[in-house]
């Protein structure tokens, strides 16, 4: 289950957004849990990780636009959609790299293309894990690691879900290979997009944990530094 964040003020306004949301959620297939927030010490307090925030620019507190670079440059905010009754200010949230702009005024249409946008944008990035008979679909920007223990494969999300599956390590890092996905340890495949920082012989995640890097991987570890991931 992915985590979508209204985030407005106005709680009228607010209300409409997230009823309007989670029927095109319904509408294209998505599945997501849909939280409100209108002050930022809501959002402090809040663990979760967003893979989708829509987002209001003009706030009593602090600028939806500086709250979206914070929160994605810590990792908590994957996509934002910026709803806003000012258009001039698209152009100053394009650092950002926002999903989508939806206009208060035409809020209908704009939030329908932002999920459509959305759905195009995950569909490529979805993969097929076979397991035996069976297969599982993933979004690759939700996975933060992998562990492998015997037979047995422990994918941490970064909803905080772990599904363990049967297969080989190997296998599992054949299939990631394109999706910026580097071995640490025999044990070990981490994602690179939840990387924090890389010393020698140790590599820290956004969310504090941090993994040894075998000798045997440093090299491959460091090489993909360089090439910039």
């Amino acid at each position: 289950m992915r985590n979508a964040l209204i985030f407005d003020d106005n709680k009228i306004l607010a209300e409409l957004v997230q009823m309007k949301v989670e029927a095109l959620f319904r509408k294209y297939d998505l599945e997501f849990e849909v939280d409100r927030m209108s002050r930022l010490s809501q959002l402090e307090a809040c663990d979760k990780t967003y893979q989708l925030a829509f987002m209001d620019i003009v706030l009593p507190e602090q600028d939806g636009i500086d709250i979206t670079r914070q929160w994605k440059n810590s990792g908590r905010f994957e996509e934002v959609v910026f709803v806003s009754a000012y258009d001039d200010k698209v152009f100053a949230s394009f650092d950002t790299n926002p999903l989508y702009f939806v206009r208060k005024t035409n809020l209908d249409e704009d939030l329908e293309q932002a999920i459509i946008s959305y759905k195009r944008k995950i569909s490529a990035t979805q993969v097929i894990v076979p397991e035996g008979a069976k297969y599982h679909v993933w979004d690759v920007n939700e996975i933060m690691y992998l562990v492998s223990r015997n037979h047995y494969i422990d994918v941490y999300m970064a909803n905080g879900n772990k599904p363990l599956i049967r297969g080989k390590m190997d296998d599992i890092e054949k299939i990631l290979q394109d999706y910026n996905f580097v071995r640490v340890q025999v044990s070990y495949l981490v994602n690179l997009k939840y990387v924090d920082a890389v010393k020698s012989q140790m590599i820290r995640l956004k969310n504090g944990e941090t993994f040894r890097i075998s000798p045997k991987y440093r090299e491959k570890v460091a090489s993909r530094m360089e090439a910039g991931w």
